[in-house]
This record gives C-alpha cells, sequence and structure tokens, in this order.
C-alpha cells in the first residue's frame, strides 16, 4: 500500500497529468456538445453516440497519461530511486497499473455520466429519452467506457514498461487504433480474419461504439471484452517479466 501510495503522490504532484485530465474533460464535454447540436429536429440521440468523445479520444490520453506514469520516470532517471525505494520491481508496475486503472476508470466515468447529462439537457425530452439514467442502456455505456478505460491504462503502463521511450509508446497507442488497424480491416480479403484479433477493434466491439470498422466480430460483446482484457494482461505480465530482469 505504501507503493501505491507513492505512485499516487507522483500522479497528483505533477503537471502534466492536469494538463491530460483537462484535455478529457475538454474533448469529451466538447464532443458530447457537437453531438447534441447536430443532431437532427427529429432524430433520437443514443447513449453510444452522447459518450463518443469519452471513448475514442478521451480514453486515448489516459492511456498515454499512464504510459508516461512509467516512461517519464525513465527519461528524467528517477526510476532507479523508485527501484532503490522499492526492491521489487513487480510492486511498482502494479502500484502504477492500479493507480493509473482507478484514476482512468473514475473520470472515464465521470465523463461519461457528464456527457450524458449535458446531451440530454441540450435536447428535447423525446430526443434525450434513450439518455435518461432511469433505463439501463446509459449505465452499461458508462460501465463499458469505464471498463474500456481501465483495460487500457493497463495495457499503457506495460507497453511503458517495454519500451520505456514515451515517443514509441505514444506512437503505438495513436496509430493501433486510429491508423494500423482500420487500414487492416480495410483490406479487402485480410480484414475479415485479421480484424477480430486486433485489440482496439474488440475495444470498440464491447463498448458497442462504431469506429473505423468494416468488418464483422466473431464473438460478441462479453467475448471482445475478455479478448482485450487477455491482450492488456499479457503485455503487463510480459512487462513485469522484462524490467525484473533488465538494468534500469
Amino acid at each position: 500500500m505504501s507503493t501505491v501510495a507513492a505512485e499516487r503522490i507522483k500522479l497528483t504532484s505533477t503537471r502534466s497529468p492536469l494538463w491530460l485530465t483537462l484535455t478529457v474533460v475538454v474533448i469529451s464535454l466538447g464532443l458530447a456538445a457537437v453531438q447534441a447540436a447536430a443532431a437532427l429536429p427529429y432524430s433520437l440521440v443514443s447513449p453510444d453516440r452522447a459518450v463518443l468523445g469519452v471513448a475514442m479520444f478521451g480514453v486515448p490520453v489516459l492511456m498515454i497519461l499512464s504510459a508516461l506514469t512509467v516512461t517519464g520516470e525513465y527519461r528524467t532517471g528517477m526510476i532507479r530511486t523508485t527501484f532503490m525505494a522499492t526492491p521489487r520491481r513487480s510492486r511498482v508496475l502494479i502500484a502504477k497499473a492500479v493507480v493509473t486503472m482507478v484514476f482512468s476508470g473514475f473520470l472515464a466515468a465521470a465523463m461519461s455520466l457528464g456527457s450524458l447529462l449535458l446531451v440530454r439537457a441540450m435536447l428535447d425530452e423525446r430526443q434525450g429519452a434513450q439518455l435518461a439514467l432511469t433505463g439501463l442502456a446509459p449505465w452499461r455505456t458508462v460501465g463499458a467506457v469505464t471498463l474500456y478505460a481501465v483495460l487500457a491504462a493497463l495495457l499503457a503502463v506495460g507497453l511503458g514498461a517495454l519500451l520505456r521511450h514515451s515517443a514509441a509508446v505514444i506512437a503505438i497507442l495513436l496509430l493501433m487504433p486510429f491508423v494500423l488497424e482500420p487500414l487492416l480491416g480495410a483490406i479487402p480479403g485480410v480484414g475479415s480474419r485479421v480484424g477480430p484479433l486486433l485489440p482496439f477493434a474488440n475495444a470498440n466491439a464491447f463498448t458497442e461504439i462504431p469506429w473505423l470498422q468494416t468488418f464483422s466480430m466473431w464473438w460478441g460483446p462479453l467475448g471482445s471484452a475478455a479478448y482485450f482484457a487477455a491482450v492488456a494482461a499479457v503485455v503487463f505480465a510480459a512487462a513485469v517479466g522484462v524490467v525484473a530482469r533488465r538494468d534500469p
């Protein structure tokens, strides 16, 4: 618990997490307002459309924040002090993962709820009927996006520990969901066979928020959630094994 507390202090005592958090807030609520303003007079707005900004742009920013908790220490050399204070390196990575997962999950849940409430407030009662928090669909969407943010943070910490360089990790975390996976999925004869195995395609599938996807999945939302969780867990486990064996 002391290691977790130390990582929490690191996260809350630097400026970059604050700026990235503000970025998530602005992107999430800003795109929610755009969705409400762009709604046709007679169209209904679904929960997945209302939280599009959180899932597709807010969570990637949170992944960058999670990765920087590792790569930033390697860049400044502080990781040596961290490992001296906590010789069991696996505890350090687990503590970083716990802190970033809790933070990312909390912020994603708050922004999802905020987006739903904002869009509903900007629409009339009929257009925003699907966004009422008395229904099951909005809470299902909030839960799925929150789970996505939690697992994405675990994946980002693992990648950060494996690569140790901020630019490389950020490039992978942004190119995979926005460039590489959509391109692979769009290739005729390849997308249908490779697409369902892509991690972020599965993340989009279990959040049920369509984004640049032109192929059908092999399993349902629960299967996609389990697949993305498995990918994040494998990457993190590999990072723990590699960090325990190499010099900082």
